[in-house]
Order: C-alpha cells, then structure tokens, then sequence
C-alpha cells in the first residue's frame, strides 16, 4: 500500500475507534464487568484523544506539504506506547484485553512508522 494511503487509512481507523469509545463506551470495556462510572469516562477520555490524533493526521495528509510525516509519527508513538503499556502493565489487563490491545496497536504502530519514514 502507498505510504500516503496507509496512512490515511490509519487515521480514519483510529478516528473510527475513537468515536465508537466516545459514543459507545461499553462496547470496548469488558462485557461481563459492570464498569463504574470512572472507568467509562477513562474509556471517553481515551476515544477523544483517538479522534482527535487521528483528525490531525488525516488533515495533515490532505493539505500542502510538510507536517504530515509528523503527524503520522506521533500517531505511531501513541500506538507503541499503547503496546508498550499492554506488555508492562499486562498484569492489569486480562489475556483477552492485552491481545487485542496488542492486535491493533503493534500492527498500527509498525505501519504508522513506515509511512511516516516514506512521507520524510
């Protein structure tokens, strides 16, 4: 995939994700836990940030050059840290959580930093 293309499906991906954690917060926090009203607004809290990366990101793409390597960068370093997070803190998280948080951010992340290499 072109590297201007994968990052713009990255961006609209994370912009998806975010939303749905905004709008639907109960979809991604773990069905058979009753999550109080903290853990929600975290999950709200983490979709805003979600969108608004990836809005950024996705503007960037679309207007004149310069930026949009940057963008797409710091889009990567969220998502590595993310699976950083995942493997140092996995005690914290069930198996289930910690794989798809690794499912979707090792593969983001790696992507991220490939088009943001080729967009330099």
């Amino acid at each position: 995939m072109e590297p201007r293309s994968l990052a713009r499906t990255l961006a609209l991906g994370r912009m998806a994700f975010g939303t749905t954690m905004v709008l639907a917060p109960r979809l991604v926090i773990d069905r058979q836990r009753q999550a109080p009203g903290p853990v929600v607004w975290f999950v709200r809290a983490f979709g805003i940030r979600d969108v608004a990366i990836g809005a950024g990101t996705f503007r960037a793409l679309g207007g004149p050059s310069g930026g949009e390597a940057d963008w797409v960068a710091l889009s990567a370093i969220t998502d590595a840290a993310d699976a950083v997070a995942a493997v140092v803190f996995g005690r914290d998280l069930d198996r289930r959580l910690r794989a798809v948080t690794l499912a979707m951010a090792v593969p983001a992340a790696v992507g991220g930093w490939k088009a943001a290499a080729a967009l330099r």
